[in-house]
């Protein structure tokens, strides 16, 4: 590492221009062939009607991370914040299907519900609390904000947890420094079983404490708790809404989170409960109402993201001239790992252990580009080489949903994620200044 201000004399490219390791690694780099054949995407043809949803449910999450002044270097500290915005679509009634809605309405048509969190990071304690350490703190504070609920007469967001993932076994070192002890599953706040008698968390089991670093920055780890709230808040809502007197809804609503549809890192292990938790409620919405759930992704950057721009290009006109608007892409298994995610062709689908929704790419009516993550609701869904629309049930009615809430605020803007955005979002100036008061000494 260089020191603050020195500049690079070039004396290094010398030394890289005769080392065989660079060569070595270079040598093993695979290269696609420009001339080889390219693999045509599996354009389908989805059958449409004109159903909309009566309301749109999305869900969006923000962070971010701040150093604090405490006296001790590298001091930090995180503000997340979680916004669940209902949308009327009905009030939507009066716009032509070749209209794109103007933000001033969607302003007057949704409610949000809001969560926040501040996550403690590096060298940032708890005041009057002799012994704490930073990872004691903020596994508390994960505790503390996945214990939280969306409405005060259902379950909290670890309750779900619990209940999707019942009879799991956890098979990890205990968090408490200096314990030989694996980890044992209790429920809330507990003891650990050693002489130490340290307080466990039935939210270690997710294992961001393992990721947690006291003298490094945490926002990656902190973004990663803000991601299981945001995947929990939605199976959260789908659960309160699978009550009898409320079932009905889940047929004639739309979920709809910002991102992939899976979770990655530590908590991992979550994405094949969250799967198997969509297959039972869309199995009961459908023997009730002859529907399944309506849940989606969407991802506005990443690889499959660059991919359909790569392939939706021609010589002549240039890029988003390929296809047609309206056209529906799903890549099955050996697509995907040929072209997208550089692995065997024969290998284990991608994604299977870590998503709960399957990739689809279409190009709306007004020629933007989506990157679907389908929520996986039935069996044929949870196999990764199926790729019939049977695996889709409602593939359809989403594409509905993207043709009619479609922004021009945005490329590729879709109104109920700006929406969700703008509730989450946290300004930065104002961010940071709601954690240097939390952590004023003055």
């Amino acid at each position: 590492m260089p020191y603050e201000d020195e500049i690079a004399t070039g004396e290094s490219l010398l030394a890289l221009q005769k080392s065989t390791t660079l060569r070595d690694f270079e040598g093993v780099i695979a290269v696609r062939d420009p001339n080889a054949p390219r693999d045509e995407p599996p354009v389908v043809a989805v059958d449409r009607t004109d159903w909309l949803p009566l309301r749109v449910v999305a869900i969006d999450g923000s962070s971010i991370t701040h150093r604090v002044q405490n006296g001790f270097p590298g001091a930090e500290a995180s503000l997340v914040m979680l916004s669940v915005v209902f949308i009327d679509v009905s009030k939507l009634a009066s716009i032509r299907s070749n209209e794109i809605p103007s933000p001033r309405i969607f302003n007057e048509m949704d409610r949000a519900h809001t969560l926040d969190a501040v996550l403690p990071g590096s060298n940032i304690v708890r005041g009057g609390m002799a012994g704490d350490s930073p990872s004691r703190f903020f596994r508390k504070t994960v505790y503390d904000a996945i214990n939280g609920v969306l409405d005060a007469s259902h379950e909290t967001l670890l309750e779900t947890a619990r209940a999707i993932s019942k009879g799991r076994s956890t098979d990890i070192s205990c968090p408490i420094d200096g314990c030989s002890k694996r980890y044992e599953v209790g429920l809330g706040e507990y003891e650990c079983g050693c002489d130490l008698n340290e307080r466990l968390f039935e939210t270690d089991g997710f294992r961001f404490h393992e990721r947690f670093n006291e003298l490094a920055s945490n926002g990656e780890v902190h973004g990663e708790v803000r991601h299981v709230l945001e995947v929990l808040s939605l199976v959260n809502i789908l659960r309160f809404f699978e009550h009898e007197e409320r079932i009905h809804y889940l047929a004639n609503c739309a979920f709809v989170l910002d991102g992939p549809l899976a979770v990655f890192g530590q908590p991992a292990w979550l994405a094949p409960y969250i799967r198997r938790e969509l297959v039972r409620i869309s199995t009961k919405v459908n023997a009730k109402t002859g529907s399944h759930l309506l849940v989606m992704g969407i991802e506005k950057s990443g690889q499959y993201v660059a991919h359909f721009l790569d392939i939706d290009w021609t010589d002549r006109d240039g890029p988003r001239s390929r296809y047609a608007p309206g056209t529906v892409i799903i890549p099955d298994a050996r697509y995907i790992n040929r072209n997208i995610v550089f692995r065997p062709e024969d290998a284990k689908p991608s994604g299977v252990d870590t998503y709960f929704g399957r990739k689809v790419f279409y190009k709306t009516r007004n020629s933007a580009h989506a990157v679907l993550n389908m929520g996986i609701v039935n069996e044929e869904g949870e196999d990764f080489r199926v790729t019939s629309l049977s695996a889709f049930p409602r593939l359809g009615d989403a594409l509905n949903v993207l043709d009619h809430l479609s922004t021009y605020l945005y490329q590729d803007g879709f109104m109920p994620l700006v929406r969700a955005h703008a509730h989450a979002a946290i300004p930065l100036k104002r961010g940071t200044a709601i954690l240097t008061g939390l952590f004023d000494n003055g």
